[in-house]
């Protein structure tokens, strides 16, 4: 497999030479795109990988990862099954660009905090730490997922 059979637009910023250090998943909020956080990357973590894919949904002409029904209201079937395909395509992309989704870090913006939480549900091994914004929302979840080996809340 090579990038451009990757199911989601991303771009892919790779490690630096000589350097070292977890990869990072940046997931932009509604209207932003592969391109609105990767500058994070070198504020957080300068010798890291950085992963940001473009969120399939679209709200209002505007990209996002997750249907919504209403204002703060999830489409829950929605978010099982994009949480599945964004699961996917991150163990895809790490198979491709050579690291691993146990060394990788989700970060979301304001307006996408669910992201990370439901790419853990889904995501098959633990993630090595949480993002920077906390959850407005709480979806069923048959088993609890990890950072760093112990369970998140």
């Amino acid at each position: 497999m090579n990038p451009a059979n990757l199911t989601f637009i991303h771009r892919y910023l790779p490690v630096p030479v000589a350097a070292g250090g977890p990869s990072l998943l940046l997931l932009h909020g509604t209207g932003g795109d592969e391109d609105s956080l990767l500058s994070l990357r070198d504020a957080l973590a300068p010798g890291a990988a950085a992963l940001s894919p473009r969120g399939k949904v679209l709200e209002n002409g505007m990209p996002r990862f997750f249907r919504r029904l209403a204002e703060g209201v999830l489409d829950e079937a929605d978010l099982r099954l994009r949480t599945a395909e964004l699961a996917d395509f991150v163990d895809d992309a790490a198979a491709i660009y050579g690291w691993t989704v146990p060394g990788c870090t989700p970060w979301a913006t304001r307006t996408e905090p669910i992201s990370r939480p439901a790419c853990c549900c889904c995501a098959r091994g633990p993630w090595l730490g949480p993002c920077c914004c906390s959850p407005w929302y709480r979806c069923a979840r048959k088993r609890r997922p990890t950072w760093l080996g112990r369970p998140s809340s």
